[in-house]
């Protein structure tokens, strides 16, 4: 048995350099309909405190072939707040991930099934086991900066 067989719950379905290979074209021909993405190192380091250009244009992609973005962060709500509002998008603070409760409660308030559901990710411990516990698909991504929360 291979090491990886092993531990199921820490391997990535799917592995990806950035958000922006998750177009709204790719994620319309795989049955993605809610992406649930977290936002630390995520979609933006820890600094950016607002969406810039780049995250708004794809948000708008996602958007325009029917896929509901949601944000699920482990981060307080002020920060997650200020971030997420203009995206307009669902979301969701001190989500307790790998808990599978917030990213169920964003699956079912967004219309999503876990079939139609992915959550992309930069860390195996939260976000990736999070997602292989909702038995949705996980997809990790490599962290864009080298900060983590509550340093």
């Amino acid at each position: 048995m291979r090491r990886y067989e092993m531990f199921p719950l820490f391997v990535p379905d799917m592995k990806i350099e950035s958000i922006y290979e998750l177009t709204g074209e790719l994620l319309e021909a795989i049955n993605i309909k809610v992406l649930i993405a977290d936002l630390d190192n995520t979609i933006a380091k820890y600094e950016h405190e607002i969406p810039d250009e780049r995250v708004l244009r794809w948000a708008e992609d996602l958007a325009a072939h029917g896929v509901k973005l949601a944000v699920v962060s482990n981060n307080k709500r002020p920060r997650v707040e200020k971030f997420c509002t203009p995206l307009g998008i669902a979301h969701y603070w001190r989500s307790g991930k790998p808990s599978r409760k917030t990213i169920k409660k964003a699956m079912q308030t967004l219309g999503g099934t876990r079939e139609t559901t992915a959550l992309v990710g930069d860390k195996i411990v939260t976000d990736i086991i999070g997602a292989k516990r909702s038995r949705i698909l996980a997809i990790k991504v490599p962290p864009l900066g080298k900060r983590r929360m509550f340093e």
